[in-house]
């Protein structure tokens, strides 16, 4: 059965609220597909993510390179009933780059900071740190086994076997 809409934007609230890290899917130049980890802080009014990433990972070229970009926020594998089963939001996302000396950087670095502890003080005192703005396009919420749902804005609507389908390679 699926839950209204209400029910589901709370999970996908709690799911990303808290989770530290996301999986960032890229392509580089030759559109050869990449996946990396990274942690995030998510403006729950503007519904943006941002990540802190480092130039030495291919996934910042890839991200500075402002191509849309694939992000994953899943649950714990040890608090699942069904590891395969866990709940996960994945995004396509429009990217850009807050630059440093902006008062948006500053205060990403202070939120960073707040998150994830001391170490984010010592990252972001190396030049080759950046702060990137993914902004979601479109989405899709699994809540387990025959729980999926499309997102796109505002709007969460279950997907049915037929509509699997329609949104692949989308």
């Amino acid at each position: 059965m699926m839950e209204s809409t209400e029910v589901v934007a709370a999970e996908i609230s709690n799911l990303i609220v808290n989770t530290q890290t996301m999986t960032l899917a890229t392509l580089n130049s030759a559109g050869v597909p990449e996946a990396s980890m990274a942690s995030f802080i998510y403006e729950a009014t503007s519904h943006q993510f941002y990540t802190a990433v480092s130039m030495l990972s291919p996934h910042t070229t890839h991200l500075a390179a402002k191509k849309p970009t694939g992000i994953m926020i899943i649950g714990d594998e040890q608090g699942a009933p069904q590891v395969l089963g866990r709940k996960r939001v994945s995004y396509t996302c429009d990217v850009h780059e807050i630059f440093r000396e902006s008062e948006s950087c500053h205060l990403l670095y202070e939120q960073f900071t707040t998150k994830f502890g001391g170490i984010m003080e010592v990252l972001f005192e190396l030049p080759d740190f950046h702060v990137f703005c993914l902004r979601p396009i479109s989405g899709r919420y699994i809540a387990g086994f025959g729980k999926a749902y499309t997102l796109k804005g505002d709007s969460i609507a279950p997907m049915g076997p037929n509509d699997i389908w329609k949104t692949a390679g989308s």
